[in-house]
């Protein structure tokens, strides 16, 4: 998760396209193969599904940090983004996950059969045992929103230039209905 947490920083503070492609490319040759795929789905617009419902994100962060509901609700309306929201009003973690993303988004599919309790006991393990960066990455996991300026055409063109197979081939081997 921390490799992606960087990634998702990087891609987030650039809007060149070459560095883009740089970024991506470094990620794709450095990555876990069971991550390199994860990525590919969230920037392909193949995430899955919401897991846990927002008003018990929002319930639990208020009641962790200790602040009023509505300081949330203001503090969202300024930011604009719950994942980003969530991230900024807990207090700093020093995070020590060694979890990759494939295991936490394999976490997270698991916990939305769980009980209520247990998905609750989840959600603040993580929040406490990640660093701001990846709790950040982590609600947006949760959250299902990946708008970041990343198109597929952009991951093509990476992986493309990675693995030195022609762009067309990449591109028809993504399309369609497929599972990381």
């Amino acid at each position: 998760m921390k490799e992606f947490a960087l990634l998702f920083a990087a891609l987030d503070q650039t809007n060149k396209t070459n560095a883009k492609v740089a970024l991506l490319k470094n990620y794709f040759a450095t990555a876990p193969e069971c991550d390199k795929l994860w990525v590919l789905a969230l920037f392909a617009h193949k995430r899955p599904k919401r897991q846990i419902k927002m008003a018990l994100l929002r319930e639990w962060v208020v009641a962790l940090a200790e602040i009023p509901s509505w300081l949330l609700e203001e503090t969202y309306q300024m930011v604009g983004d719950l994942a980003e929201t969530i991230a900024l009003i807990l207090t700093p973690s020093e995070g020590a996950s060694t979890q990759t993303l494939h295991d936490w988004i394999e976490a997270i599919k698991a916990i939305g059969k769980a009980e209520e309790t247990e998905q609750k006991a989840f959600i603040l393990h993580a929040w406490a045992s990640l660093n701001a960066q990846e709790r950040f990455v982590f609600n947006k996991l949760l959250t299902g929103g990946f708008r970041i300026g990343v198109s597929q055409k952009l991951i093509v063109r990476a992986l493309a230039e990675v693995t030195n197979i022609e762009p067309n081939i990449i591109a028809h081997r993504i399309m369609g209905n497929w599972s990381p």
